[in-house]
């Protein structure tokens, strides 16, 4: 199919010429995105010419066309000049269409009666799973995550189990639980929304499943526990001292497809903890990416901001990370937030304005 041709140039791509990352992502749309301008260079060819790799990378995201060929038969990729050009193409993006990693469901939290109760829950979790790096080798740990819980795992292609695979069987081999975040960066594979819901689906109860597997099967406590293999992953993250450097606090970003009854409960003062990671960003235009305003009738859009007091409550992964960029911030299972606040704000998609609400979360602190 052919792209159509622009007589005049629009908001969108004039924006592109112009590198205005934030005009852009307010007016770009998938179906316009390919569209090649007057000089025959569609936007992806004048951001790959121009060496404008922010922009490559964010048109990448909506899915520009790496194939479309300008009037002098070149590609966009074939027109870039500089290594970093290069790069930008070369490095895996997380497309729109893979809105899961960045945008939160309902499930991924519980509701608590007060910080008392969500406090006393939230250690009683950590001191369970810690145990395991106490009185079980490290070898073990990654094998059991590697060689059972992923090969249970209901992945959409047997490909995507094996690169998974290969990321958790490296780490094994070096003994470097570095490469479990490799592995949940991975674009595509949907390895981290399958983690992320094997723990939400357990939430705390998974203490009683562990103690009760012990009990029945009679496995030494020097063994990794059976059939919770996501907790074993989320205990490694948050306890093996190869993590204890990219630890961090501050302010992140994160979307959040909720129904409008469920965002009704997000009143100041609420306390919740998360069941499992929480995906955020540094950068809001990285999260307000993923945002859907077109079904704001049923799910309004909404903008989570975290504020995460305890460094250990959340890493900066954005060097282990395999999409960089994202500037991603984990935080881990178990974190508590009190609501501070709820208001709606205007941002702008696809030149149109569309209402967000935002609501505002902080980390409680101490008992």
């Amino acid at each position: 199919m052919l792209s159509p041709v622009l007589s005049t140039v629009n908001d969108f791509y004039l924006a592109c010429c112009k590198n205005d990352l934030e005009k852009v992502q307010q007016t770009v749309n998938r179906s316009e995105i390919d569209t090649i301008g007057p000089v025959g260079n569609t936007a992806l060819h004048i951001a790959s010419m121009r060496n404008y790799v922010k922009l490559v990378r964010l048109l990448l995201r909506y899915h520009a066309s790496r194939t479309i060929r300008n009037d002098e038969g070149y590609t966009a990729e074939e027109l870039a000049t500089t290594e970093e050009i290069k790069a930008a193409f070369n490095t895996p993006v997380r497309t729109i269409s893979d809105f899961k990693h960045f945008v939160a469901s309902s499930r991924e939290i519980e509701w608590l009666d007060s910080y008392k109760n969500a406090y006393r829950i939230s250690y009683e979790n950590h001191e369970h799973m810690k145990r395991w790096l106490t009185k079980v080798p490290l070898q073990k740990l990654l094998d059991a995550i590697c060689n059972e819980y992923v090969d249970q795992m209901n992945f959409k292609d047997e490909s995507h189990r094996e690169t998974i695979k290969t990321y958790l069987s490296y780490a094994a081999e070096l003994e470097d639980p570095l490469g479990l975040l490799q592995a949940y960066t991975t674009p595509k594979v949907q390895f981290h929304y399958l983690l992320n819901h094997d723990l939400a689906e357990l939430g705390s109860d998974f203490r009683f499943v562990s103690s009760h597997a012990l009990i029945k099967s009679g496995y030494a406590d020097n063994e990794p526990p059976k059939d919770i293999g996501q907790y074993i992953f989320a205990s490694l993250v948050i306890n093996h001292p190869r993590f204890r450097s990219y630890f961090c606090a501050g302010i992140t970003f994160r979307g959040m497809k909720i129904t409008r009854k469920d965002l009704e409960e997000y009143n100041r003062g609420n306390i919740i903890m998360t069941r499992s990671f929480l995906s955020t960003s540094k950068n809001r235009s990285i999260a307000e990416l993923f945002l859907d305003c077109e079904c704001d009738a049923t799910h309004p859009p909404v903008i989570c901001i975290y504020k995460v007091i305890n460094s250990r409550s959340s890493l900066s992964i954005e060097t282990i990370s395999q999409i960089p960029d994202e500037e991603e911030v984990l935080i881990v299972p178990f974190t508590v937030f009190q609501i501070k606040d709820q208001r709606v704000v205007q941002v702008i998609q696809k030149g149109s304005i569309c209402p967000v609400t935002e609501i505002e979360l902080e980390e409680c602190s101490s008992a």
